[in-house]
């Protein structure tokens, strides 16, 4: 994950003229981002973590009790549609919008030079391989 982070990070800072431009991509990436009073830039952005981690059930009530990010209608499009979108786009960024794969590349910068008139479409990176997430107890012996 943290080399996706860096080819954004790096792609946007290579094709923006200013800071201000270099920010304004990443919100359009929708990576939230935020500037320190020392100047580092800090950020984060979603990407398809694993599948499986708890059931519809359980996810239900871990929703109530949490609030919901802004692309959270892209992210149940994604999941829901998950399996079908790795068959067709494994390995490539995508572009979301309005429910559908607006467009999709190989590489980040690629990408954005393909979406340049959506409105804040909703970027990820589709991994080739499943993350499975297992939980794992410690018992502690007195």
């Amino acid at each position: 994950m943290k080399s996706s982070i860096n080819n954004i990070i790096a792609s946007t800072s290579n094709g923006s003229k200013s800071p201000e431009e270099a920010l304004d991509a990443l919100t359009k990436m929708t990576v939230d981002s935020y500037v320190t009073r020392e100047g580092t830039l800090m950020y984060r952005y979603w990407q398809v973590a694993t599948t499986g981690f708890v059931t519809p059930e359980k996810a239900a009530i871990i929703r109530s009790t949490r609030e919901s990010p802004e692309q959270s209608d892209e992210l149940d499009w994604l999941s829901e549609n998950l399996q079908s979108i790795q068959q067709d786009y494994v390995g490539q960024w995508v572009a979301i919008y309005k429910n559908r794969i607006a467009a999709s590349a190989n590489d980040l910068p690629s990408l954005m030079n393909q979406i340049t008139e959506l409105d804040k479409p909703f970027i990820t990176f589709i991994p080739a391989d499943e993350i499975n997430w297992t939980f794992t107890y410690a018992i502690k012996k007195f």
